[in-house]
């Protein structure tokens, strides 16, 4: 849950990097987050552009920390816009200091 929380703290922080832990601590926290903010927002009949507001944040709190994943990676961080092999990308190990 740390990990989760940092991320929003850096969401405009593209300079450091980001271990491949807290990457992918992040992704798997809010994959469940996500779903339990559309049953609220579904069965509580909150306005949908609430869900929107919600998802524009995760997505710039995603590209970031992935930008700085792959960054630790060795990689450029603009690889981490390319669909799906971002996540490929994102899996790869620290690069060697």
């Amino acid at each position: 849950m740390k990990d989760y929380i940092m991320a929003f703290k850096n969401i405009f922080n593209y300079k450091d990097e980001t271990s491949r832990k807290a990457f992918w601590n992040f992704f798997a926290i809010n994959i469940i987050v996500n779903i339990i903010v559309r049953m609220v927002v579904k069965y509580w009949n909150i306005p949908e552009f609430v869900y929107n507001i919600y998802t524009i944040i995760i997505i710039l709190t995603l590209v970031s920390i992935g930008f700085r994943r792959l960054k630790n990676a060795g990689l450029n961080g603009f690889l981490f816009l390319i669909p799906l092999v971002n996540l490929v990308l994102a899996a790869l190990p620290e690069k060697k200091k």
